[in-house]
């Protein structure tokens, strides 16, 4: 009994699928393949744009932070208190109230007060997605009844930073110490060290 010829022409059994069918398999591949390289490298490129936009915000926020807290006025303890409220992370606010009261209450017999802030300089010290430390230099005019004319102060801040409801929010910060830089010999005792340029 003669075999049947199976597509071919010399009568030979093939499993080969038809040309059609194996030329839309190879579209399907190469699409797919285009599809994979795409999800791929047009979330890295759009991430880019994204994390370059959230680090700006960080800076604003960072700014924002080092102009409220250094303006302030002792005897205003709640208009300090609402206006750094919102630049805060919900845990940390009420460690920030209860602090700002023991100190505001210690300087209210001075009548000390803080404005003019100046941001000098803003540097993003670590950064992911979520948290971010960044370093703050600041100047600010400071009087109290010691000093009655504004004396120009220099701060300068570590400030950890939370991403809470798609913003920046002060989750905890230090002062740091500003560097100082000696040349010859150290001053004598009672003479003021030098400060860096700016610091």
């Amino acid at each position: 009994m003669e075999r049947a010829a199976s597509g071919t022409e010399h009568g030979e059994v093939t499993d080969a699928p038809p040309r059609g069918i194996v030329r839309l398999l190879t579209a399907l591949v190469v699409v797919g393949v285009l599809v994979g390289v795409v999800g791929l490298v047009v979330p890295r490129a759009f991430a880019g744009d994204d994390d370059a936009s959230s680090r700006q915000d960080l800076v604003t926020a960072a700014n924002d932070f080092a102009t409220a807290y250094n303006t302030y006025d002792v005897a205003e303890l709640d208009d300090y208190q609402e206006r750094m409220s919102g630049l805060l992370t919900t845990d940390y606010r009420e460690q920030f109230d209860q602090v700002t009261e023991a100190i505001f209450g210690t300087l209210a017999s001075r009548k000390q007060r803080s404005s003019d802030p100046e941001v000098l300089a803003v540097a993003i010290d670590s950064f992911d997605p979520d948290s971010a430390e960044v370093l703050v230099a600041v100047d600010a005019s400071v009087s109290n009844t010691d000093q009655k004319a504004a004396v120009r102060r220099h701060f300068r801040w570590k400030v950890a930073f939370l991403r809470q409801d798609g913003a920046w929010k002060v989750d905890d910060f230090e002062s740091i110490a500003a560097m100082t830089a000696e040349t010859g010999q150290p001053p004598s005792e009672g003479e003021p060290q030098q400060q860096e340029e700016g610091q």
